[in-house]
């Protein structure tokens, strides 16, 4: 039986803050609880998955139906209001542009930075630096902040130093959208290889068809919750069964 790596049961969660109308300092002085508004944003509810050894999941859904949420209470960066998260394995996570980087430290630096914090030695990092560098392509910028390097470069960067640690699994968010057409093919390439050597793996995208092509199952969400699920044949199991046949 697979071993689950990953898994949340009955996780909710709500955004809330108070909206206070633009008038003058004396009137919030003065009457701050009466013009106090709630805002409030239900952004899960009653969310369950599990992630399996091995196996990778993506999951779609437009634009704020909770797939970043659910992904970062997943990695522990966001708690849950309601619900639990059970983890039994090395997690690498790329959420946004550069999430952690310093903007007035260098490549490596930056590079080292993320790979003590996702656990790794000195030597370690050391070892994956050269692979790191060239695959972001950075290797012109190497001594510059990168609060000077270009969204793009910043993006490659910020996966590369993501997709080089050895972890037991993977949470990414929109990581196909990285970079020009080129890196995004890189990408591709390299996540298939993660796959083969034996890797889980959650990706968020809207594009079922760039899941499919990794994915062995998809979950479909909606303002907040899990709608769907399906099961798929990804293109590399595919390309397996036609050899075999």
């Amino acid at each position: 039986m697979p071993v689950t790596v990953l898994s949340c049961e009955n996780v909710s969660k709500r955004f809330t803050r108070f909206i206070v109308p633009a008038d003058s300092l004396q009137d919030h002085i003065i009457r701050w609880r009466r013009h106090r508004t709630r805002w409030s944003l239900q952004a899960l509810k009653n969310v369950s998955c599990e992630l399996r050894r091995g196996e990778w999941i993506g999951i779609t859904g437009s634009n704020g139906s909770g797939k970043t949420t659910l992904l970062r209470i997943l990695a522990g960066l966001l708690k849950p209001d309601e619900g639990t998260v059970q983890c039994q394995a090395v997690l690498s996570c790329f959420f946004e542009l550069g999430m952690g980087f310093h903007p007035e430290r260098c490549a490596e630096e930056n590079v080292f930075l993320h790979g003590i914090l996702h656990g790794m030695s000195r030597s370690e990092i050391r070892r994956e630096m050269p692979s790191i560098m060239a695959f972001a392509d950075v290797d012109s910028h190497r001594d510059v902040p990168i609060k000077c390097y270009s969204m793009g470069m910043r993006m490659r960067l910020a996966f590369a130093a993501a997709a080089h640690v050895d972890s037991d699994a993977y949470l990414l968010d929109e990581i196909i959208a990285v970079g020009d057409n080129q890196f995004q093919i890189k990408c591709m390439d390299h996540l298939h290889r993660m796959k083969r050597n034996g890797k889980s793996a959650i990706l968020v995208a809207q594009d079922t068809c760039v899941l499919s092509q990794f994915c062995d199952r998809i979950l479909s969400m909606k303002v907040g919750e899990i709608t769907a699920e399906e099961t798929v044949v990804c293109a590399e199991q595919k390309g397996q069964t036609e050899v075999a046949v």
